[in-house]
């Protein structure tokens, strides 16, 4: 099913990705084949910011699996984010139900993920209804950015900050940014970002985790892979040992079975491995390689459930279930695609659209809810709060369009 109505329009500019022929490729679904833009080794931006301008997004959506009703709740969830955006551009995650900390330690991540979700559609700076939401968060991780190049609140942030999350999760808003708008100053600060994230924070010959040169963990490690994904794509400068250090961590976290641990030796996990799915997939791995028939066969097992994710605990071990898994799922099953996307989208749809919240005051108070959704599952989940959820909510229902399948079939 198509829908007739969106905010964006194909021909509103000329300048962004949204009417860009060399920014978004129609690829054709006959053949096979790996996109070669996609891969780290893949040159120009052809492609990869997806079908997200109005009319492409329009077909994506018929195409892939997407719906009048996923797109209806993307665009609840950003006029949500949208109502509740700071006077300085930001989010705040513990005004909105965040269970953790304070916002030093999420602020800036999650305003990157809120930024994230309306490039994601096709909303930029330059057009569109949401256009002035867009700058004003730009404009706040930009000032957020350090001399050494890092993106956090707090000068000298630790672990105590996530400031590995944070970091990850606002450059790569920035390097998106600046991929579909070209803005010359976004792009200078997004290529500070790249650099700080592989000088500076990934562990010499390995990943990422909170801390600067630190043993690795997947989770900080995935956002950290797509930041450098984006970057190339938008043509920064990315030394390509930041994808060699990733490719050996994730050796070290995947076991034969294609099963990924938080950490190497720990357990392995649906969650864990959706993300070390996508990493492998984003640096160029064939949907056909075992790791990832595998992994996917591990991951389907455990499908969208809202209830589940309700139920579960806390901590790495427990905590598999919720928006963050479905985000990473969602990704990695829909550039698998085949059985395992069509078994993983029937389940997604129904859990994340049928639990949006509707109706109350529209009027940006803490108790306006309509279109986001609440923070369910475990940790991240509750940790990010609404702000978090709901960006993440927006971002996996964009998932028929916010980047190309990367394999032809």
């Amino acid at each position: 099913e198509e829908t007739d109505h969106f905010e964006t329009d194909n021909n509103m500019d000329k300048n962004t990705a949204r009417g860009n022929e060399d920014a978004i490729s129609d690829i054709p679904l006959g053949g096979t084949g790996t996109v070669g833009s996609i891969g780290v080794g893949g040159g120009g931006a052809a492609g990869v910011f997806g079908y997200r301008d109005g009319g492409g997004r329009k077909k994506a959506v018929g195409r892939f699996g997407g719906s009048a009703a996923t797109e209806s709740a993307v665009e609840a969830a950003l006029r949500w984010l949208a109502r509740h955006q700071e006077a300085d551009g930001s989010w705040k995650p513990t005004k909105y139900e965040a269970e953790h900390g304070n916002d030093v330690r999420y602020r800036v991540g999650c305003t990157g993920l809120a930024l994230l979700a309306f490039l994601g559609a096709g909303y930029t700076e330059k057009s569109g209804q949401f256009a002035d939401t867009v700058k004003k968060a730009e404009r706040y991780l930009m000032s957020k950015q350090r001399p050494n190049g890092g993106i956090f609140e707090a000068e000298g942030s630790t672990s105590s900050t996530s400031a590995g999350y944070n970091h990850a999760c606002a450059a790569l808003a920035l390097a998106e940014a600046y991929g579909m708008g070209k803005d010359p100053e976004i792009g200078r600060v997004a290529q500070k970002a790249v650099d700080y994230s592989i000088k500076i924070h990934q562990n010499p010959y390995g990943g990422w985790r909170y801390d600067a040169k630190v043993s690795e963990d997947t989770s900080v490690t995935g956002w950290f892979v797509m930041q450098l994904k984006s970057a190339k794509i938008a043509g920064l400068t990315v030394d390509g040992a930041g994808f060699q250090g990733a490719n050996n961590f994730l050796d070290r976290a995947t076991d034969k079975q294609g099963r990924v641990s938080y950490e190497p030796g720990g357990s392995r996990t649906p969650a864990m491995t959706a993300v070390g799915m996508v990493c492998r997939q984003f640096m160029g791995v064939s949907n056909a390689d075992p790791i990832l028939v595998k992994g996917a066969d591990f991951v389907v097992k455990d499908l969208p459930d809202w209830q589940k994710a309700a139920q579960a605990g806390t901590g790495s071990g427990t905590g598999d279930k919720g928006f963050y898994y479905w985000y990473y799922g969602t990704l990695a099953m829909f550039q698998m695609g085949g059985d395992n996307w069509t078994k993983w989208n029937e389940a997604l749809k129904p859990t994340i659209v049928n639990n949006q919240c509707k109706g109350g005051p529209m009027d940006g108070s803490v108790n306006d809810k309509d279109g986001s959704w609440d923070p369910n599952g475990a940790w991240i989940d509750k940790y990010g709060g609404r702000v978090f959820t709901t960006a993440v909510g927006a971002l996996t229902l964009e998932v028929y369009y916010r980047y190309l399948p990367m394999y032809a079939k």
